[in-house]
């Protein structure tokens, strides 16, 4: 069974690794794995979910539509 800790640090790496690609940009498109297309904080509060729910998480740079921006996409724990 995972820890509380476990959980929180998979999801504070996951935010981290968003920072890291958005940088100063606020305005930074995130595709979520059913192709929408959301804020940087509706990205961060979908991330933080899917960890609580049980899903391991990756957040990469991408491009979204015409413009660079973060692509995440979940897999469920075993």
């Amino acid at each position: 069974m995972t820890s509380n800790a476990d959980i929180e640090m998979r999801w504070v790496q996951a935010w981290n690794e968003v920072y890291e690609i958005a940088g100063q940009q606020r305005d930074i498109p995130c595709q979520l794995p059913d192709w929408t297309v959301v804020t940087l904080d509706d990205c961060l509060g979908w991330l933080q979910n899917s960890v609580y729910a049980g899903y391991s998480v990756r957040v990469e740079a991408g491009w979204v539509g015409h413009r660079r921006g973060i692509i995440v996409n979940r897999e469920q724990l075993l």
